[in-house]
């Protein structure tokens, strides 16, 4: 019975082989995932992006209303920050470190445009309400200092200026198929997200 009760015991059990086995099929079953995961990371980084400008953008909004102060976004060439208007002119927000220059990954691109939106005139914001009335105003220390002029405006009562920004990746990054998210806003928050747009067209199942 002992015997029987042994050899039980070693059938329920796993042979060294079939646990190197198991292990080669997890190690494959790993490499698969990782690959995957790898191979969609340039996406996986522009919707980080786009995600994560829509929610600064917005907290900006809210700061702008709570606070009674009109706010500007400045786009870099790679990358982006908020200022505020002074009641002369744009001064940067050293003390809102969320809010202060931002800098994109590595070969991200940065684009920014307003022709191909719907308008309404009614709602434009125009450039006027925030040019000095005097150049004086403007009078710099450094000849090469220039004035603040923010690409897109935030007023308090919510209102904005229609704006679309683009992420996508430089030819450096080399990325295999041409990836962009857009980041949509049209005359108040909260922004819009657009993407995958991959070679042209918009995945609408992701």
């Amino acid at each position: 019975m002992a015997s029987n009760s042994l050899n039980s015991h070693k059938n329920k059990g796993f042979t060294l082989i079939e646990v190197l086995v198991v292990i080669v099929v997890v190690g494959l079953m790993v490499a698969a995932v990782q690959f995957s995961f790898n191979s969609n990371k340039p996406e996986s980084e522009l919707q980080q992006e786009s995600v994560r400008f829509a929610g600064v953008f917005d907290l900006a909004a809210q700061y702008g209303l709570l606070n009674n102060v009109e706010l500007g976004l400045v786009v870099h060439e790679s990358g982006y920050s908020f200022v505020g208007y002074d009641g002369t002119q744009w001064v940067e927000l050293s003390d809102l470190e969320s809010l202060s220059h931002y800098q994109l990954p590595e070969y991200m691109t940065l684009a920014i445009t307003f022709d191909d939106l719907p308008t309404d005139e009614s709602a434009l914001i125009s450039r006027e309400l925030f040019e000095p009335e005097d150049d004086d105003d403007f009078t710099l220390e450094n000849d090469e200092e220039k004035p603040i002029i923010p690409q897109v405006y935030i007023l308090s009562g919510g209102d904005i200026t229609p704006f679309k920004m683009t992420f996508g990746w430089h030819k450096l990054a080399r990325v295999e198929e041409e990836i962009i998210y857009e980041v949509i806003g049209e005359y108040t928050t909260p922004l819009t997200i657009k993407g995958p747009i991959i070679d042209g067209l918009y995945d609408e199942q992701k």
